[in-house]
């Protein structure tokens, strides 16, 4: 994918994408946190023959612009993803779904929300934004602590570790992909926009912004989908998102962890495709 890939400018920074696929509606992916777009590659050979896919570096990761000092916010990013989706054509007569992981899954509602109209439909994987941020989770931006821990979370020991348990059998992912996404992880810039994030937290979580408190509002269908044994977000998050959004539907991988796209690719683009082509097989 990245031998193919291109750029664009949205919010007067520079931004990695991938756009290929059929003449069909366009599918917009976004990754989730620490990642790029590559978290998709096993899946785009299967989206594409359906759909014309979008992926995005979402700012201040993968080749996308990584500012220290952005107004890092769920209005920001869905500005971003507006402006993306105006200036690659996808609006118009056609229609246009997305499909987010993790932490994208949350921008992806945010955009829904704060632009109605954006999307026909959204899929959302593991998705963030239903549970609760630990306080500690915030407190490894703090001055003095950041830099040592930086230092640890690119060591390969560390983040093999962590990036393994994304996975139910890691051995099952495809090899090259594996190594690429571990290296992606490590991105020293990228850990900086994670300490970013933390400390803008309030900015960037659904309840204290109080879109959490308007999913009544969204008119779309949406699709979740989980992984029962995801690490990172319990699985018991999955049935918190399907109630609070009205009319969604949930799909749940056995013997999956945090990241069904790489784990099950196949399995994973078919059952997105029949939810967004109203394919009932």
């Amino acid at each position: 994918m990245p031998q193919n890939s291109s750029t664009i400018v949205l919010g007067g920074h520079k931004h990695r994408y991938f756009d290929t696929g059929s003449s069909g509606p366009t599918l917009l992916l976004l990754h989730g946190i620490s990642c790029s777009l590559d978290f998709f590659e096993q899946a785009v050979p299967f989206l594409s023959r359906s759909f014309r896919v979008l992926a995005l570096d979402l700012l201040g990761f993968g080749g996308s612009a990584k500012p220290k000092q952005a107004p890092y916010s769920l209005e920001l990013y869905a500005s971003l993803i507006r402006e993306f989706l105006k200036k690659t054509l996808a609006t118009g007569n056609r229609e246009v779904f997305a499909l987010g992981h993790s932490m994208g899954g949350k921008y992806l509602l945010a955009t829904e929300l704060l632009h109605p109209g954006s999307f026909n439909k959204l899929v959302l994987s593991n998705t963030d934004g239903f549970a609760e941020q630990p306080f500690w989770v915030r407190g490894i931006s703090l001055p003095g602590i950041k830099q040592v821990l930086k230092r640890v979370f690119t060591s390969e020991q560390v983040a093999s570790k962590a990036f393994k348990t994304a996975f139910y059998n890691s051995g099952q992912v495809n090899n090259s992909s594996y190594e690429k996404n571990l290296m992606v992880s490590r991105d020293r810039e990228a850990i900086e926009t994670v300490m970013a994030l933390n400390r803008n937290f309030r900015e960037l979580d659904l309840s204290r912004t109080g879109l959490r408190h308007q999913m009544d509002r969204l008119n779309i269908p949406v699709l979740i989908l989980w992984g029962d044994h995801d690490q990172y977000i319990s699985p018991s998050v999955a049935c918190i998102a399907r109630n609070e959004i009205p009319g969604s539907e949930l799909y749940i991988f056995k013997n999956c962890g945090h990241a069904p796209m790489l784990e099950y690719p196949e399995s994973f683009s078919s059952i997105v495709a029949r939810f967004l082509l109203n394919d009932e097989r």
